[in-house]
């Protein structure tokens, strides 16, 4: 886990984060590897799925017809978590040489923001889209605007999950720079998504004895190739009567959040709030 570890925080490029992922399955030898990925419905998103399916899911998981190798997928507004998908997804991959030994399954989540070079530093939220400006995540940005739509009205039910107005932190300028409060809402959401796999996996017994790998991120899309951050990671040992569950990475306060470039690539870390 050490070297997904020091990729946590840190602006990547899709296929070292994939390749990083495959590696730490590889050396795990689990008999099955199987994969759920949750993104956002945005066409944007195409670039991140495509680096997963080529970097983890085609060489690792099993076969579904003829050679092809796909992931369990979810696309929605503001890649949010279904209940049930999970379990759904880690019975699919539970094939028999998992029964008398274990599985791995990863669930990468990857909520996404917009972000383009401008004179006064990176800006976040918004992309040229066939020729017009377009918010980005749409999604995200209609839940900061107090938007009324369904998916909306979800996303702000899991924003102020635990009784934290996450909301009104993102909002406030003097506890969040305006220029990154897309930024800081697309880490947020990747975290609390992945809270709620977190929720589900409590619930129930897997259907074969399962190493779980809980991978929340967030996508930068970019006027060229996009990049990714590792918001953190979950790893969930259900292989015996009860789940052992480890999380290293970034909370869920928006305010907490340090913003920093190291050689024009995104880093951030946690640090005292109002301190930005």
């Amino acid at each position: 886990m050490e070297q997904l570890q020091n990729l946590v925080g840190k602006e990547n490029g899709l296929a070292r984060v994939a390749a990083a992922v495959r590696q730490l399955a590889e050396s795990l030898h689990a008999p099955v590897v199987g994969a759920y990925q949750l993104t956002c419905s945005d066409e944007t998103e195409w670039e991140c799925a495509a680096a997963f399916q080529q970097g983890f899911a085609g060489p690792l998981l099993p076969p579904l017809k003829g050679d092809h190798r796909a992931a369990f997928r979810t696309a929605n507004l503001g890649a949010q978590y279904e209940r049930g998908a999970v379990g759904i997804a880690e019975e699919h991959f539970a094939a028999e040489p998992s029964h008398g030994a274990f599985k791995l399954m990863v669930v990468k989540i990857n909520s996404h923001v917009a972000v383009r070079p401008a004179p006064a530093g990176p800006e976040y939220g918004r992309l040229e889209r066939y020729g017009r400006e377009s918010a980005c995540c749409g999604a995200l940005a209609a839940l900061l605007k107090g938007g009324r739509l369904p998916a909306v009205e979800r996303l702000k039910e899991t924003f102020e999950s635990g009784g934290e107005d996450r909301l009104s932190v993102l909002r406030n300028p003097r506890e969040v720079p305006p220029a990154e409060r897309a930024l800081r809402a697309a880490i947020v959401n990747a975290r609390l998504q992945a809270d709620l796999v977190l929720a589900d996996l409590r619930q129930s017994r897997p259907e074969t004895p399962t190493v779980f790998l809980v991978l929340p991120c967030v996508t930068l899309n970019r006027p060229d190739a996009d990049s990714e951050l590792i918001v953190g990671h979950y790893g969930i040992d259900w292989t015996e009567l009860a789940p052992k569950v480890k999380y290293q990475g970034l909370g869920t306060d928006p305010a907490a959040y340090r913003i920093n470039y190291e050689q024009g690539r995104l880093h951030v870390e946690e640090g005292p709030r109002g301190d930005w």
